[in-house]
């Protein structure tokens, strides 16, 4: 007689799942290896490479004081000048005839005075020896006292003359160098318009581009190494003196002038510099970008609980963001353990165990 095999239930796959939960303690959960840094405060510089030129301390534009146009101009960008050497010369010919025209009047006008004193004094003997008025005698003074005017008046236009005649020829203010040239031979200028500009010798000073950014302040004052691009020639240091108060709209970038320190003969002018400036900007915790997550919209990280080595979410304020770290201000104690990777597994409360604790 044959035996009948078992009859077999098939349980729902839902009540599997449950009856196999309830084998397993609750609670028992695997921990999850996450990487685990240390946060510790420190010191944050701001590191720039930055390039410019040696420009000259003193730049001074130079122009005719009168308008015309230029006939010669003896000289070149680059030029070494001396105080008083002749630059360049406008067209004399309007500028010598009214020197002629001033002088030819200023000697009409002294002759003029002189027949009108040579009268008074005859008027006064005449009136002295009682053969002539005293009203003749005030006629004649009034007479000389009009030549004396308008002798004085053709002497300052004879003055003036002769200065526009100067002035038709272009002295070096200061011995320097030639850096502009900004008119030519032929060229029209007006009175005051700048035709070469002088770089005056001595003082020379460093011009830097740095980007714009809130704490630019902090460059005044600072000190800062310079190098020349092409590597010729030792480094060089200066002290940042002035800040330009806008932006340049071409480039983005704030110029930025120091002072060559003394001593050290300074490289030639025009010279491509680089700069390497380290800007303090205060104290932070440093930690790698990797760590961050957003809490409530805003930046935040996970962090572990030495004891129980469970996760918590913390919001930070991170007051700079570079392309490798982020620097953390506030939300963190001095040593906290951070977790930098495998946070996007992480949940609040959940068991994890390190991999590896960067210091």
């Amino acid at each position: 007689m044959r035996k009948k095999a078992p009859h077999r239930i098939a349980l729902p796959a839902a009540v599997t799942a449950g009856l196999l939960a309830l084998a397993h303690p609750l609670g028992a959960e695997t921990p999850l290896a996450v990487e685990l840094v240390t946060a510790h405060t420190a010191p944050v510089f701001l590191h720039f490479e930055l390039s410019g030129s040696i420009e000259p301390a003193e730049a001074v534009p130079v122009g005719f004081r009168t308008g015309g146009r230029i006939v010669a101009l003896k000289v070149q960008v680059g030029d070494q000048v001396a105080a008083g050497q002749v630059l360049a010369e406008l067209d004399p010919t309007q500028a010598a005839a009214a020197l002629r025209g001033a002088r030819a009047q200023a000697e009409a006008a002294a002759a003029l005075l002189k027949q009108a004193e040579q009268a008074l004094a005859r008027a006064a003997e005449l009136t002295q020896r009682g053969a002539a008025t005293q009203a003749a005698l005030d006629a004649a003074t009034e007479a000389a006292l009009s030549a004396r005017s308008a002798e004085d008046q053709a002497q300052a236009a004879l003055a003036k003359a002769r200065q526009g005649l100067d002035d038709c020829t272009l002295t070096a203010p200061a011995a320097g160098i030639v850096t502009a040239r900004a008119a030519e031979p032929g060229q029209i200028v007006g009175a005051a318009q700048t035709v070469l500009t002088i770089a005056r010798d001595g003082a020379r000073e460093a011009v830097l581009y740095v980007p714009d950014f809130p704490a630019l302040d902090r460059f005044r004052d600072r000190s800062v190494t310079l190098r020349p691009v092409d590597g010729a020639g030792p480094p060089l240091q200066a002290v940042v003196t002035e800040i330009a108060p806008l932006v340049a709209g071409a480039t983005g970038t704030v110029r930025v002038k120091g002072r060559l320190a003394e001593g050290a003969p300074p490289p030639g002018l025009g010279t491509a510099i680089v700069a390497v400036v380290d800007l303090p900007l205060g104290s932070a915790m440093a930690l790698p970008w990797t760590v961050l997550v957003t809490k409530d919209g805003g930046p935040a990280v996970w962090t572990v609980d030495p004891a129980t080595r469970r996760a918590e979410l913390r919001a930070v304020r991170v007051s700079r963001y570079t392309d490798r770290s982020i620097d953390v201000a506030e939300g963190l104690s001095e040593g906290a353990l951070v977790v930098a990777r495998g946070a996007h597994l992480l949940y609040p409360g959940r068991a994890v165990i390190a991999t590896e604790t960067t210091p």
